[in-house]
C-alpha cells in the first residue's frame, strides 16, 4: 500500500452535477498543451471506474460547493494555501478527488536530501500496483544534496520521470555521460538544468539535452571543463527559448558559441563566461552590435580581452567598414573582474551604451584611474552596487564625486584602494543613504574620524568590512555597533586593537585551511558575535574602569551614551516596580497612598521610548 492508499477505504465519490474537470498541466511554469494526460485523464487502479461525467439529459447547474471546483484549481489551492505536508496528506482522506490533487502536490517535488529517500522514491514509482502514475507527477528533483553517493544505477532509474522540468545534479561527479544521455533523453519537457561540476558532461550530453529538451530555458555547465563550442552551439541552435546559460571555466569553449547564442536566442537574459579564456574581442563585440534582451553579461578574469572587445571610439576610426554600436537598453549588470587591460576609456564606451546599469565590478582592473570613475558617475541614480577592489589609481576626488552624483548606491567595494583618506569615507557617508554595505579592506590610511563619520548620517549599515585598517580604535568600532542596529557583519581581522584575547571570543572561527600567523590575526564577527560584541562594549564603557583599558570615549559620545544608558535603567527600574505593584493582592495596606502614587506615575517610562543609548 502507498502514500495514498488510504483514500482506498473511502467510499464512491458522488456523481457530479456539473461537466467533468478540465485536464492540464499542474504546473504553473509549463504548458496545458501538452499531450501527457494528468490524472484526471488516467484510470489508476483502485480508484478509477466511477462514472463522474454529467448524464446527458440533465441540465448544467452552477455548483456551488468547493468539492466541485475544477481539478486545476484545487491544485493551485492547495500548493499555495496548504502551507505544510501535514495538511496535504489529511487531504488524502477526504475524498477521491482531494485525494488526487494533494498527491499531485506532494509529489511535484519530493525530497531528495539522503540516500536512503532515493531508495524509497524508485520503490513507490516501480510498484505495478501502485494507485497513481507517482513518476509522471515528479516535475523538480534536487540532488545536490547528495552530491557524490549519486550513481549510474540510481540516476539511471530517474528516466520515468518523463514529465520533469527542473533536475539539479549540482556536484554530481560520479554520474557519466552514458548514465546522463540516457536519463536526459527521456525528459522532453526539461526548462532548467543544473549541471554545475559533473565534470564528465561532454558535447554528446548537451546535444542529446538539446534535440530532446528544446522547451530549454536555462542550463548552468558551470565547470564543465569537457565541453567545447560544439555542445553550446547545439543548443543554441535547438533551443529558441534559452534565456540563461552560465559557462564559467570551461577553458574550451570559443566566442563562436557566444555569437551563436546572440543570434539564435532572442530571449537571451544571462550569459555566464567567466573564466572562459578563449573568449577574443570580436565576439564579445557582438554584444554592442546586435539587438539583444541580454540583462547580465559576466565576463571576469578573461585576461585576453582588450578595449575592441567594447564600443569604444577608437575601435570605430579603426574600421574599414563602419557599423553602428547598438544601446543596451536592457542591460543591468556586468562583470569585468580581472580583466586586466581594460582602460578608462572601455568604462566610457561601456556607460554611454548601457545607460542602465545597476551592477558594474571592476575589481583588479588595475588601468584605471579617476577618470574611469568620473564615467561611472554618469549612471547616477541608476548605480546601486559598484566593485572597484584593487583599482589603486582612485583619489579622493573620483570617489567624492561618485557619491554626489549616485545616491542610490547600496553596495561599494573600495577594498586596497590605498590612494583614499578618511575625506572619502566622510563624502559616501553623507551623501549615499541607502547604502548597505561597504567594504574598506586594507584602505590603510582610514582613522576613528571615518568611522565616527559612517554612522553620523545614517544608520542603514548591515555589512561593514574593516580588515587591515590599522589605526582603527576600539571606542570608534564601539559607537559604530551601538549607532548599526541591523549591523549582521564586521569583519575586523588585522587590526591590532582587536587581537585581545577578551574581543576575538566573541568573533568566529577562522577557515582551516588558515594557517597559524591567519588564525591569530583573524577577527570576524557575523550574526550574534555582532550582538554579543556589541553588549560586551556596552558593559565595558558602562565602567570607567573597564573603559580605560580599551581606550577612552569622545566625551561628547560619551556623555551621550551614560544618558541613554541611565534612562534605559530607570526606564527598566520603573517598570520592574509597576510590574510588582501589580502582581501584589489587592489588600488595604497594598494600596499605595497618593502621593506615592502620584510619584511612581510621574517616574514611569512608556515602553515605545525604550531604546538603545544612542
Amino acid at each position: 500500500m502507498d502514500v495514498a492508499s488510504g483514500a482506498l477505504a473511502l467510499s464512491p465519490a458522488p456523481k457530479m452535477r456539473g461537466p467533468p474537470p478540465s485536464t492540464g498541466d499542474a504546473s504553473p511554469s509549463s504548458s496545458s498543451g501538452t499531450d501527457v494526460p494528468d490524472f484526471d485523464e488516467m484510470a489508476p487502479s483502485g480508484i478509477g471506474g466511477a462514472d463522474i461525467s454529467m448524464p446527458m439529459n440533465e441540465a448544467p447547474t452552477r455548483s456551488t460547493s468547493f468539492a466541485d471546483l475544477p481539478h486545476e484549481i484545487l491544485l493551485h489551492v492547495f500548493r499555495f494555501a496548504l502551507g505544510s505536508q501535514q495538511d496535504l496528506q489529511a487531504c488524502l482522506f477526504v475524498c477521491r478527488r482531494w485525494c488526487a490533487c494533494a498527491v499531485q502536490v506532494l509529489w511535484y517535488r519530493p525530497s531528495c536530501h539522503k540516500r536512503s529517500a532515493i531508495f524509497q522514491l524508485i520503490d513507490v514509482m516501480d510498484r505495478p500496483d501502485s494507485s497513481f502514475p507517482y513518476a509522471s507527477y515528479i516535475r523538480r528533483l534536487n540532488f545536490s544534496m547528495l552530491a557524490g553517493e549519486l550513481d549510474d544505477q540510481l540516476f539511471g532509474r530517474m528516466a520515468a520521470c518523463h514529465r520533469l522540468e527542473r533536475l539539479t545534479l549540482s556536484g554530481c561527479s560520479e554520474l557519466t555521460e552514458p548514465s546522463l544521455a540516457y536519463v536526459l533523453s527521456h525528459m522532453p519537457q526539461l526548462v532548467a538544468i543544473d549541471l554545475s561540476g559533473v565534470t564528465h558532461v561532454t558535447d554528446n550530453t548537451l546535444n542529446v539535452l538539446a534535440t530532446t529538451c528544446s522547451r530549454l530555458q536555462g542550463a548552468n555547465l558551470t565547470g564543465c571543463y569537457r565541453i567545447t563550442s560544439l555542445g553550446v552551439r547545439s543548443i543554441a541552435q535547438h533551443c529558441p527559448m534559452l534565456r540563461r546559460i552560465k559557462l564559467g571555466t570551461c577553458t574550451q569553449v570559443h566566442g563562436d558559441a557566444l555569437v551563436d547564442m546572440l543570434e539564435k536566442c532572442p530571449l537571451l537574459l544571462e550569459a555566464d563566461l567567466v573564466q572562459c579564456p578563449r573568449m577574443d574581442d570580436a565576439s564579445v563585440r557582438e554584444v554592442w552590435l546586435r539587438n539583444t534582451q541580454l540583462r547580465e553579461l559576466k565576463l571576469a578574469n578573461n585576461h585576453t580581452l582588450t578595449d575592441h572587445a567594447f564600443p569604444t571610439s577608437a575601435l570605430r576610426d579603426t574600421w574599414t567598414i563602419p557599423r553602428a554600436f547598438l544601446v543596451c537598453e536592457n542591460l543591468r549588470m556586468i562583470d569585468l573582474t580581472c580583466c586586466t587591460l581594460l582602460t578608462d576609456e572601455t568604462v566610457r564606451a561601456i556607460v554611454e551604451h548601457a545607460p542602465r546599469l545597476r551592477n558594474v565590478s571592476l575589481a583588479k582592473c588595475v588601468r584605471l584611474t579617476d577618470q574611469g570613475v568620473y564615467a561611472l558617475s554618469e549612471l547616477g541614480r541608476h548605480l546601486q552596487h559598484l566593485h572597484l577592489a584593487h583599482v589603486s589609481n582612485v583619489t579622493d576626488r573620483a570617489i567624492i564625486h561618485l557619491a554626489h552624483q549616485c545616491t542610490r548606491i547600496r553596495y561599494l567595494d573600495l577594498a586596497c584602494c590605498t590612494q583614499l583618506t578618511d575625506e572619502s569615507v566622510f563624502a559616501l557617508a553623507s551623501q549615499l543613504p541607502k547604502l548597505r554595505r561597504i567594504g574598506l579592506v586594507r584602505v590603510a590610511q582610514l582613522t576613528d574620524r571615518a568611522i565616527y563619520a559612517l554612522v553620523e548620517h545614517y544608520t542603514n549599515l548591515e555589512r561593514v568590512h574593516l580588515s587591515y585598517c590599522e589605526h582603527i580604535q576600539v571606542p570608534a568600532i564601539f559607537w559604530l555597533t551601538l549607532r548599526l542596529p541591523r549591523l549582521s557583519h564586521l569583519s575586523l581581522t588585522g587590526v591590532p586593537a582587536f587581537r585581545c584575547v577578551e574581543l576575538q571570543s566573541m568573533c568566529r572561527p577562522p577557515p582551516k585551511e588558515f594557517n597559524q600567523h591567519q588564525r591569530q590575526s583573524f577577527c570576524v564577527y557575523s550574526g550574534r558575535g555582532v550582538h554579543e560584541l556589541r553588549r560586551f562594549l556596552q558593559h565595558v564603557y558602562a565602567d570607567e574602569a573597564l573603559a580605560r583599558q580599551f581606550g577612552p570615549l569622545h566625551p561628547d559620545r560619551n556623555r551621550v551614551f551614560q544618558a541613554g544608558l541611565a534612562r534605559q535603567q530607570a526606564a527598566q527600574a520603573a517598570l520592574e516596580a509597576t510590574d510588582t505593584v501589580r502582581a501584589a493582592p489587592a489588600t488595604p495596606s497594598s494600596v499605595p497612598t497618593p502621593t506615592t502614587y502620584a510619584w511612581s506615575r510621574s517616574s514611569l517610562t512608556p515602553r515605545s521610548r525604550l531604546h538603545s543609548p544612542s
